[in-house]
């Protein structure tokens, strides 16, 4: 069969494709809505850590993510002694790196580039080529290895992930071109690469381009497409939502691979039907992730988050109760955080005056405050800048990364007193 008829229908039927038109015009004015929301300062807070999320999620899928301790601990350059634990801590840095440089990218190279086989080869190329020799082994079912990835080189081997067995390695460069052709296209609707990136998450895990890692890489280059939709503004990622719905988002993939069913489904290799089916649970999956962290930074609840944050701070976060508590107001703590959060940057003094204390007691709770990480600054005397460590999220934004809620808080000594 020909590369270009396998990957066909590149696109549903056009009856399959109204209703998903219609969920499409839901995700970008959700889009549109928490962009207005949340300020470049609270983006710039926020950034680093959704994209270690989206690495721990993306690896989850796999079954080989790190622990959030572990990950946050590589963050820091802290890396185990443990040669698996390390292997999987590298794997997730260089996840979150490629994420960063390519987004900065995204928005300089057109839509149609980065469909182009030297994009995807490169999305693979900076994810790989900075690990490890032996974290680079292919292996099979059985554990047994098969030989060495080669980051960036397309596979030469025949492979079957599941029950779907990938076209022949001879006619990958073809079936990339044909990728490319359909879904490259410059002037296409906003609305209409939307359905394109759908879509093409799918066709790109189908062609399996990689001897390994085609997951991870369908899902960078799906991820990158919303970015340069600037549909994201790195506030959300499908990544989250894919991992959390893991079964379903494997049930979609296999209603997608099927073959074309009868006449009206697609004049194509594969299912119209099943193609529309992937493509609505994806957009479900993206309206959850937009709608969930728009709750998670409504302005009137994250004010009351960080007033819970300051209570229990000058609680010690239930730990000295019996001690003498702070003479800094939770109330005075909390305005004080959550305007540090908003707008970015504070000098240190207006921080300080914030907390209605004196500056003996005002300088210790800052010194709390960058002991516990939740606030930082580039120099001893610099000005402050929000910072979101892994333990503050069950307070701040619950249920965003429940994996990290076990991790405890550190203990920065004794409460301030006056």
């Amino acid at each position: 069969m020909h590369a270009n008829n396998m990957l066909e229908p590149a696109f549903p039927n056009d009856g399959d494709t109204i209703r998903l038109l219609e969920k499409i015009a839901d995700l970008r004015d959700q889009c549109a809505r928490l962009t207005t929301r949340v300020g470049p300062a609270s983006r710039a807070a926020l950034v680093p850590l959704l994209r270690a999320m989206n690495s721990y999620y993306s690896n989850k899928i796999e079954g080989q993510h790190t622990f959030p301790a572990d990950l946050e601990a590589a963050i820091d350059q802290k890396f185990s002694d443990q040669d698996e634990v390390h292997r999987r801590q590298l794997l997730a840095i260089a996840h979150m790196d490629v994420e960063a440089r390519l987004e900065r990218l995204t928005t300089q190279v057109s839509w149609a580039e980065q469909f182009q086989q030297n994009w995807i080869c490169r999305i693979h190329e900076e994810l790989y080529a900075t690990l490890p020799e032996e974290s680079r082994l292919i292996l099979d079912a059985q554990g047994k290895v098969r030989g060495s990835l080669v980051p960036g080189a397309l596979r030469e081997i025949e492979v079957t992930v599941g029950t779907h067995r990938a076209p022949p390695p001879g006619m990958v460069p073809d079936l990339l071109r044909h990728f490319a052709f359909r879904y490259g296209v410059d002037n296409m609707s906003a609305s209409r690469k939307i359905l394109a990136a759908g879509a093409s998450l799918h066709r790109l895990s189908w062609i399996h381009p990689f001897a390994d890692g085609n997951g991870r890489i369908s899902r960078l280059q799906n991820h990158l497409l919303l970015a340069h939709l600037q549909l994201t503004n790195g506030l959300w990622s499908p990544m989250r939502g894919l991992a959390r719905r893991q079964a379903d988002y494997y049930a979609a993939l296999g209603e997608a691979d099927q073959r074309r069913r009868n006449d009206i489904d697609g004049r194509g290799n594969l299912s119209s039907r099943g193609l529309a089916q992937f493509i609505d649970f994806w957009l479900d999956v993206c309206l959850d992730q937009v709608t969930f962290m728009s709750g998670q930074l409504a302005f009137e609840g994250l004010e009351y988050r960080f007033n819970s944050l300051a209570l229990q701070i000058t609680h010690d976060f239930g730990r000295s109760m019996s001690q003498v508590r702070s003479s800094i107001s939770p109330e005075a703590l909390g305005r004080a955080l959550n305007r540090l959060f908003q707008i970015g940057r504070l000098e240190r003094g207006e921080f300080k005056a914030m907390l209605g204390s004196s500056e003996r007691t005002a300088s210790r709770m800052l010194a709390q405050l960058l002991t516990l990480r939740l606030v930082q600054s580039p120099s001893r005397l610099g000005p402050l800048e929000p910072a979101l460590p892994f333990f503050s999220l069950r307070f701040l934004f619950p249920g965003l990364w429940p994996e990290t809620e076990s991790i405890p808080v550190p203990h920065p000594g004794a409460g301030t007193t006056d």
